[in-house]
């Protein structure tokens, strides 16, 4: 590989090697400049005659600069077009050289990496072989260090045997030498090789070092390394060749004053009075290395910060995200642990730790930790950082007093330094984040802005999602209440209320209980009406109210219990069998303002909102309070039974076997028949179109002894009647049948006036579209489905183009007529399960939802819909008498279910929509500049891919397959597209596109016709006759009905020969329908096509169908042939793939074989055909005829 004259050089061979490997390059170089001392030349893929030349073809190429230069193609070059590698072997295409310069600028000589086919490199390529060609010129310092060393050595020498011939000259040249020693700028020391004993030392030693030159002869060099490195260096030091020259070696040494500096040291063999010892070049790195760590602690804190960044975005659940945030604090930031605490307003004002990670053993739990000044756990840097609101930093804990008693126990964990962040909203610290370092800190006034953003953006994210959490309680309350309002009567209703009110709230328990009579003198006295803990309804049953917190609801509306109401009324079992801390009460009182009862809440957990919890309280107690009262007059109408006639409700009495016994006159008005026509009758058939309903009632009834509820009954002018029922058996007297006694209520203006309720509170008045509420509703359901079943979706912000001029003109009625109209279209647009919504004025947004969880197909199904709108929007409208056109400007904004707010997706769809404005309105636009991009480069690629064809833009290359010989055995043909603007574009952009636009078709049938003319040229020649050519088929051609026919007619047009044609299936083909594909496989078998299947083992294929179908090779893919080697999975599965293909008496090929460990691997385990790089990349035709009769 080299032809370096020494050991010293294959270094350079290795950097050779690894500039190949970087670039991909078969070939590459490192050329010296030729002096006296140095001129040798390295390379690789090269011979020894060769590398010269090669190194004078980049010489040729360079212009005296220090940038790289890439030559694409040395064809194509006005230098390099006639050179000798050019144009014979091995044919050099393409090269890329970077230039060596010597620190005073001379020149060196050459790094240069080639290949034997025209690319460009990527930029992290030819960054790499900058990088190389520092490490090039770092190592040509090295050697003339080192030789400058070695002649020191021999000089010293030469002047030892002087000295013996002459002692005056020695004693002379030794005072010379020594005075060369002494006065060296840089640390010298000599030290016996076995006993690493010092034996001479610098003048310049012992500055550096502080000790005195007697000091330093009476220790070993050993003493100068920290306690931590002994070890390894005495190891290391021992293993080191007696003659060894080393160069470049940094080294951690203490000073007497134990300061640490960094050093860089050379050493060689010296003979030192005879004894065997080695001589040491000193050079002080401290702030060099000190500049790099820095620079190495800023470039981790950033990615701190933008790791935690992302954790704060996509953060859903407060301790999730905490979490998250301490773990990427020790993976990323690498600390020994992190933890996240809270500052609580407890008796001790004590820091709770909440999240935490990295090495722990219960050194957490032992913490306690206050944020008050006086307490004991308050003195340290915790408690300073949230009183100060400022961080605190310890650079090492050794000397800070306030770790005095924890300073052994924190060592042991590796805990060195401590950064204390505090985590503020506005002017107050309500938490912090705790790091714990595993070395002493040396940390800069950049590195800790750093960190101050970094607790700056985790209390903004643990707020917005607390505000948002916050937001979400409100909204569901609002719904619980709703869902109160329309709840049904009597003993379900309070059932229903309390568990709805104690799941708003969040509360552990729940109660509505009613005032009881109290005798002058006795204590007061409730009963409850629904009493829930944690989610079960206890039995009803009276008590005292003293000594329980509702006590005070007899002289006040509202009662608020903090925290410690368990403590406080230690008499009162719900409290104390809840070890309730915060409580809320509300006065139940009737129209009057007179107390009929009480209804409270109970916490385990001290209030955090005590305002919210009282402001939604209220609502529940009004519905509270109007069912008690109704309760009440109930009980009143019952007692007053011989005014039953009068009342207004309707009264009716009827036996069990339905018949009617009794009607009042508020049931001839109620239902429209008079007493006279419904005596005797069944009030089944009078009043219930499905008796289903009022037969279950009448059952429970029955069961129960009353039923109470809602019923739909019918008028005798067969109108519906929303209608509260309130039954109640009663016993028959003297031996009479009993009977039920019924009052029906008619609700149904009440009930309208729920359903009118309900439709303003989520709908528009104008459009009947949902308004703003219940879309925010949809969207928190539609982006929570999103991110559960990884799907996407899309936002529509639709604003209609000069609204204004229109209301301003016409009149706010035609304004109305057009927005009523455009809701119409709007709903035309979208399916069943999208959403069309008014947010107000001449703003809609539609939602379309359960799209696919790729984002380019989001954007393309997003831009369909925002199309068609545009289309329906902008056709003429119909406003009474006026004809008028309107237009929209549509902005949309994707989601993918990845943490985004429903707040923050209207924003992003309102400015899109405002970019569509500035373009020029009638249009839409993507949020996401990138998912626009997406959209605009499919369609021109689509549009390309079209010209394409027409134009002949389409070559196909070749990659080579050989077999365990490492002979051609064939090839495989794969398309490529050579535009002229683009450039080469990538199969994986072009080829999924022709299958979508039905394009594969025509290409497929060019792939196959220019393939087939190539096998027909090798038809003739001897030495390529034998050779395969394989074609990659699509599941869309090979379906096409004309498929057959089209094979065989290019076999008859090219005259290739059938049986070397071999087609390339997937095994995903397989699977869609088995016996058509059997069929056309054994059609085109008939004309003696074969067939492989590509990419075998990564779809579903049956092994029943594999022996039923003519297949002649299984293709092993690359996925599992690229971790072949570190795999066992991989391992395993290509073994079976090799098994089962002999079991069935088919050959196997690898595919993606890159380096001899897996061919050789591949072949031990019994295949014998390859195709990879390690043997040829892809190849145009004029380079794949030269490589086949390389191989042949």
């Amino acid at each position: 590989m080299s032809a370096a004259p020494s050991q010293d050089e294959a270094a350079f061979d290795q950097l050779a090697l690894l500039a190949a490997r970087i670039c991909a390059t078969p070939m590459a170089v490192v050329a010296l400049a030729a002096t006296p001392r140095q001129g040798f030349t390295a390379s690789v893929g090269l011979t020894p005659a060769q590398a010269p030349q090669a190194a004078a073809l980049c010489a040729l190429a360079q212009d005296g600069g220090e940038a790289p230069l890439v030559v694409q193609d040395a064809r194509s070059h006005p230098l390099l077009a006639h050179h000798p590698l050019v144009r014979g072997a091995p044919h050099v295409r393409f090269c890329a050289c970077v230039p060596l310069f010597a620190p005073e600028g001379q020149a060196l000589g050459t790094l240069a990496v080639l290949d034997r086919v025209p690319r460009l490199p990527d930029p992290a390529q030819i960054e790499g072989l900058r990088i190389l060609a520092q490490q090039a010129q770092v190592q040509l310092a090295l050697r003339r260090q080192q030789r400058q060393l070695t002649q020191l050595v021999h000089e010293r020498d030469a002047m030892h045997a002087q000295l013996l011939a002459q002692s005056e000259t020695l004693r002379t040249s030794e005072r010379q030498y020594r005075q060369l020693f002494d006065d060296h700028p840089q640390p010298m020391w000599v030290y016996e090789r076995h006993t690493l004993r010092l034996l001479a030392v610098n003048r310049a030693m012992v500055e550096h070092y502080g000790y005195t030159e007697a000091e330093l002869l009476r220790m070993g060099m050993d003493e100068l390394w920290l306690p931590e490195d002994r070890e390894r260096l005495a190891a290391e030091m021992a293993s080191i060749d007696a003659a060894q020259l080393r160069g470049g070696i940094t080294r951690r040494h203490r000073r007497k004053d134990g300061s640490v500096m960094d050093v860089e040291l050379s050493a060689g063999a010296a003979n030192f009075n005879g004894v065997a010892a080695r001589q040491v070049l000193a050079t002080d790195v401290t702030q060099r290395r000190s500049a790099e760590r820095e620079l190495a602690r800023l470039g981790r804190a950033q990615r701190l910060l933008s790791a935690c960044n992302e954790a704060l975005v996509r953060g859903t659940s407060e301790p999730a995200m905490l979490q998250a945030i301490c773990q990427i604090a020790v993976d990323i930031g690498g600390y020994r642990m992190g933890w996240v605490g809270l500052a609580r307003d407890d008796e001790q004002r004590s820091i709770e730790p909440v999240a935490h990670a990295g090495y722990n053993n219960r050194y957490l739990e032992a913490l306690r930790l206050s944020w008050a000044e006086d307490q004991p756990g308050g003195q340290g840097p915790a408690g300073q950082a949230i009183r100060s609101g400022q961080p605190v930093i310890v650079q090492d804990i050794r000397r800070e007093p306030a770790f005095q008693d924890w300073t052994e126990r924190m060592l042991e964990h590796g805990f060195h330094g401590v950064i204390v962040l505090p985590l503020r909203d506005g002017e107050r610290s309500f938490g912090l984040l705790y790091l714990y370092a595993p070395e002493v800190l040396a940390i800069s006034p950049e590195e800790i802005a750093l960190l101050q953003e970094l607790s700056t953006d985790l209390a903004f994210g643990i707020v917005s999602l607390r505000a948002r959490r916050e937001q979400q309680r409100l909204q569901a309350s609002v719904l619980k209440v709703a869902a109160a309002v329309s709840a049904s009567t009597g003993t379900e209703f309070f059932e229903q209320l309390v568990h709805n009110m104690a799941e708003a709230l969040g509360a552990q328990a729940g109660c509505v209980a009613r005032l009881l009579p109290t005798p002058t003198g006795q204590p007061a006295r409730a009963v409850t009406l629904a009493l829930s803990v944690d989610g079960t309804l206890l039995a009803n049953t009276e008590y005292t109210l003293a000594g329980t917190p509702s006590l005070h609801l007899l002289e006040q509306r509202q009662h608020v219990v903090a925290q410690d109401v368990a403590r406080l009324h230690p008499d009162a079992p719900v409290l104390r069998r809840l070890g309730a801390q915060g409580y809320v009460g509300q006065q139940l009182c009737d129209a009057d303002g007179e107390p009929l009862g009480l209804i409270f809440v109970l916490f385990r957990q001290p209030l955090a909102s005590p305002d919210f919890v009282t402001s939604t309280l209220q609502i529940f107690a009004a519905r509270a309070s109007a069912e008690i009262h109704r309760q009440l007059a109930e009980q009143r109408i019952r007692h007053q039974a011989s005014l039953l006639d009068k009342a207004q409700d309707a009264i009716i009495v009827r036996d069990l076997e339905h018949r009617i016994l009794f009607w009042n006159q508020g049931a001839e008005r109620l239902y429209g028949w008079t007493r006279l026509q419904v005596l005797g009758q069944s009030i089944v058939s009078l009043l219930y179109d499905d008796p289903a309903a009022f037969l279950r009632a009448t059952q429970l009834a029955q069961e129960q002894g009353e039923w109470t509820g809602e019923i739909t009954q019918r008028h005798r002018d067969g109108r519906p009647l929303d209608v509260e029922g309130r039954w109640t058996l009663i016993p028959g007297e003297d031996g009479q049948p009993p009977s039920i006694l019924a009052i029906n209520t008619d609700i149904s203006q009440r009930k309208a006036t729920e359903r009118e309720i309900q439709r303003l509170a989520f709908y528009d008045a104008l459009t009947g579209l949902p308004n703003r509420m219940l879309l925010m509703d949809r969207m928190h359901h539609a982006l929570a489905n999103a991110q559960r079943h990884h799907q996407g979706g899309a936002l529509l912000f639709i604003d209609l183009d000069n609204f204004k001029t229109l209301n301003d003109t016409l009149g706010h009625d035609k304004g109305d007529l057009l927005l009523q109209q455009v809701a119409q279209r709007l709903n035309t647009c979208v399916r069943a399960i999208d959403t069309v919504a008014r947010l107000g004025g001449d703003e809609f947004v539609v939602m379309i939802e359960q799209l696919s969880a790729q984002p380019h197909e989001v954007a393309i199904h997003a831009r369909t819909v925002g199309e068609k709108i545009l289309s329906l929007l902008s056709a003429p409208y119909t406003l009474a008498s006026y004809q008028y056109r309107s237009t929209p400007s549509i902005g949309i904004a994707p989601f993918h279910g990845d943490g985004a707010s429903v707040g923050e997706l209207l924003k992003q769809a309102d400015l899109a929509m405002y970019q569509a404005k500035t373009a020029g309105r009638s249009t839409l636009r993507f949020f996401d500049p990138d998912m626009q991009a997406v959209v605009t480069a499919r369609a021109g690629l689509e549009a390309d891919l079209r010209a394409a064809l027409a134009q002949d833009e389409f070559l196909l290359h070749y990659q080579p397959q050989v077999n365990h010989a490492g002979r051609a055995v064939g090839v495989e043909a794969l398309v490529r597209w050579e535009h002229p603007e683009r450039g080469m574009v990538s199969p994986a952009d072009f080829v999924p596109l022709a299958e979508e636009t039905g394009l594969i078709l025509p290409l497929g049938r060019w792939v196959l016709n220019t393939a087939c003319k190539l096998l027909a040229q090798w038809r003739g020649d001897p030495d390529l006759a034998h050779l395969t050519m394989a074609v990659n088929v699509s599941s869309r051609q090979f379906r096409h009905a004309d498929f057959v026919d089209d094979v065989a007619r290019v076999l008859a047009v090219t005259g290739a020969p059938a049986g070397r044609l071999k087609l390339e299936l997937t095994e995903s083909l397989l699977v869609e329908d088995m016996e058509t594909t059997i069929a056309t496989m054994e059609a085109l078998r008939a004309h003696g096509v074969g067939f492989a299947l590509d990419d075998f083992g990564t779809g579903y294929s049956s092994l029943a169908y594999l022996k039923r179908m003519p297949l002649d090779q299984l293709k092993i893919d690359q996925s599992f042939v690229q971790d072949l080697l570190t795999d066992p999975n991989d391992a395993a599965i290509v073994d079976t793939i090799i098994g089962l293909s002999r079991s069935l008496g088919l050959e196997v090929i690898a595919e993606g074989v890159e380096s001899v460990e897996q061919r050789d691997l591949l072949a031990r385990a019994g295949c014998r055909f390859y195709q990879g790089y390690l043997f040829s990349r892809p190849l145009p035709t004029d380079a794949l005829e030269q490589f086949l009769r390389d191989r042949i």
